[in-house]
């Protein structure tokens, strides 16, 4: 009986998900974790831009970060908690990151470092079960421009959604522990970056 009603109820999931999607906002939080060994004090002036097509365009706000889709597929933005543009969400959390890292950050210049991350993309498409994916190139200048590190970080990553909400409830379930990863990987978890910010 219980195997039955489950069945009954999964084609009905996204029906019950219509009336609940609509201006949705999706909470991303980082908290920096102090460097086992801290730089010494290698400053950085960081900069983040917001390059997404569809934002840039004005298709989509700057606080857009996604969709969800209701009962017929029908899509909703999600936004960022307060509409909060991304850019700076972002760059409060690469900022806290640096500190922690022992890289005090500027907002002008002088400093050792220029840091820049263009949000290339960020987005997510979740109707049962949803993905994630984002593209953030990340450059590091020394302070009289010269150019000492490249990297794009990317991924894209599947969203399995909950029997009741769908893919809203597997967003709701996995970015917190997928947005810390993203952060992670921009100096922390990446070894070109990581040196032009600390090599003298």
């Amino acid at each position: 009986m219980r195997n039955s009603l489950r069945l009954f109820l999964l084609p009905l999931a996204p029906l019950l998900l219509a009336g609940c999607v609509a201006g949705q906002s999706l909470e991303t939080d980082y908290e920096a974790q102090p460097a086992a060994v801290p730089a010494e004090g290698t400053s950085v002036l960081l900069k983040v831009t917001e390059d997404r097509p569809y934002v840039t365009s004005g298709d989509k706000p700057p606080y857009y970060v996604g969709k969800y889709r209701a009962g017929f597929g029908n899509p909703w933005d999600v936004t960022t908690r307060d509409n909060v543009p991304l850019v700076d969400v972002l760059r409060g959390d690469i900022a806290e990151d640096l500190v922690a890292l022992g890289h005090p950050v500027k907002d002008a210049p002088p400093a050792d470092r220029l840091m820049s991350v263009s949000i290339r993309d960020w987005n997510f498409d979740g109707y049962q079960n949803g993905e994630f994916w984002y593209e953030l190139l990340v450059t590091v200048q020394s302070a009289d421009g010269t150019a000492l590190a490249s990297s794009v970080v990317k991924n894209r990553v599947g969203i399995t959604g909950t029997l009741w909400e769908g893919a809203k409830g597997g967003f709701e379930r996995d970015m917190p522990k997928l947005y810390p990863q993203v952060i992670r990987q921009l100096i922390r978890d990446n070894p070109e970056v990581s040196a032009a910010l600390t090599t003298p």
